[in-house]
């Protein structure tokens, strides 16, 4: 599944993502957007994101696609969330849960 998310992450789209991710990178700096903001699955620890980190950093920033690309979710144009890389990491491709009841 990695190699299918990582085909999908370099292939068509590619450029449109960097420019979204760019975009959200500059917001939550301008803005000082906490770790998970605007998360509807409501993952992130909500702490401060130092966007100066160099990229491989566990506190650096990250754009978090709310659908995971290795669940099927699409690179560009989707709803991308800032996270810390530690928690991108463990929120892993984990997708919202919905629970119906019978009636």
């Amino acid at each position: 599944m990695i190699v299918a998310a990582k085909r999908v992450r370099d292939g068509k789209g590619h450029r449109a993502y960097r420019r979204q991710q760019g975009a959200l990178k500059r917001r939550t700096k301008a803005q000082d957007l906490p770790c998970g903001y605007g998360s509807p699955s409501g993952w992130g620890c909500g702490e401060h994101i130092d966007t100066d980190l160099p990229a491989g950093h566990r506190m650096s920033f990250t754009a978090d696609h709310d659908d995971a690309l290795g669940n099927g979710g699409r690179l560009a144009g989707g709803l991308l969330v800032p996270m810390h890389l530690t928690c991108n990491s463990r929120k892993s491709d984990n997708a919202t849960t919905e629970i119906w009841s019978a009636s």
